[in-house]
């Protein structure tokens, strides 16, 4: 197969619309044309390494052809057998990514999504690849919630698969590392109805781990719906059914949320926590007793702490810092506005044509956490902070990000 080089030309980047979803395949012509009818589009880049990133049109104009090459190294060697990674398809999006939840049976239980995606018009396919061949029989179901999918439905977790042993290969190529969840039953999904229940049925669910069930009967003794109160954690799946002399063939699906890092000990037991393989690539939030920490953070008094509120749970910049529990002085670097340079019009037009330059390498892949046609266009003045993208960095704030569910 003959060597095709990378060029400019072969650049191509899509958007959100409104009305049609995610529309892809634009020239950088094209984008420009777009953003003359639509001033501030957010336009979509998947570069050389598959990674997604977010650019406003004079960052699309900054790219070239180094953007469509690969830079990190592909794996040659043999791969080492783990879980399987979990592929998005179709739907009118993209973006879509979660890591698998396996238990201790080999059976997927849940799906943590780390990234949702944007621009999806109707649920896109799920794709269980397991490279070794160990286990099959998932089918997995997402859910779509304006252009996002924000939860997948585990209609059968399969068998076999490998909840852990020798590590996997991340998108990195290195060996991809583990974190800890809670798996938290939130709802019940009648998948078949069954007929001639009583109401003086009971719904069961083995092991209960503190959780209780009720449901509700058509006229003709189906089941309508089943309610979770409350929901207790799990690290394999439950048995759900009714114990009835009359009533026959009802089935239930379980649905979880999947908490990262839950590392509050009054909040996680230890034996509610199931370990997960990130193969997709997490965004780690800092560190605590020499471990990258995912979860949520929390800021009091500019103090970073573990959850949604100040758990006494200190989360450090730094691997170092979260050893020695001694905070290293910030490096703050100062710059000036190019209005305040106004006697130096040399040294500013210098600034001005080194600018696309600057914006290019200062890209960065972020996840959308909302409806990214709405971003404006950034101005043209460099900065030592990431190019903005639909989902911004978090700031000092009671709250913050990084993953689902609390404390």
């Amino acid at each position: 197969m003959p060597f095709i080089a990378a060029s400019r030309e072969r650049i191509r980047v899509g958007y959100i619309s409104k009305f049609d979803g995610y529309i892809s395949g634009l020239s950088i012509d094209d984008a420009n044309a777009h953003e003359k009818l639509s001033p501030g589009t957010t336009f979509i880049f998947v570069n050389g390494d598959g990674e997604i990133e977010y650019l406003n049109i004079n960052q699309v104009n900054a790219l070239t052809s180094r953007d469509l090459r690969r830079t990190k190294p592909c794996n040659v060697g043999p791969s080492p057998c783990g879980p399987p990674t979990i592929n998005f398809f179709g739907g009118g999006g993209i973006g879509a990514a979660g890591n698998p939840v396996i238990d201790q049976n080999g059976t997927i239980i849940a799906i943590d999504m780390v990234d949702r995606g944007v621009g999806y018009a109707t649920p896109p396919r799920i794709i269980v690849i397991d490279p070794c061949n160990n286990g099959s029989g998932a089918v997995l179901v997402p859910t779509i919630t304006d252009g996002t999918v924000d939860n997948v439905i585990v209609q059968d977790g399969g068998s076999g698969y490998l909840p852990s042993g020798q590590p996997p290969l991340n998108p990195d190529g290195g060996t991809a590392s583990e974190y800890p969840t809670l798996v938290t039953l939130t709802d019940v999904i009648v998948t078949n109805p069954g007929i001639n229940y009583s109401p003086t049925d009971e719904i069961v669910i083995t092991p209960n781990n503190g959780t209780t069930l009720t449901f509700v009967l058509d006229p003709f003794g189906k089941v309508n719906s089943v309610k979770v109160n409350p929901g207790g954690n799990y690290t394999s799946l439950p048995d759900i059914y009714i114990d009835s002399d009359t009533g026959l063939n009802a089935r239930f699906v379980p649905v979880f949320d999947v908490i990262r890092d839950p590392l509050v000990p009054q909040v996680a037991d230890p034996g509610d926590v199931v370990q997960v393989y990130d193969l997709v690539g997490l965004r780690i939030n800092g560190y605590i007793d020499g471990k990258p920490y995912y979860g949520n953070v929390f800021y009091d008094n500019g103090i970073k702490y573990a959850g949604v509120r100040n758990t006494g749970v200190r989360v450090y910049e730094s691997l170092q810092e979260s050893i020695t529990k001694q905070v290293q002085p910030a490096v703050t670097q100062l710059t000036q506005p190019r209005t305040e340079s106004a006697e130096t019009p040399t040294e500013s037009a210098e600034v001005e044509e080194t600018s696309v330059v600057e914006r290019a390498e200062t890209r960065q892949v972020t996840t959308p956490t909302q409806n990214i046609t709405n971003t404006t266009t950034t101005t043209t003045t460099p900065s030592p902070s990431p190019s903005p993208s639909p989902s911004p960095s978090p700031s000092p704030s009671p709250s913050g990000g990084g993953g689902y569910g609390g404390y």
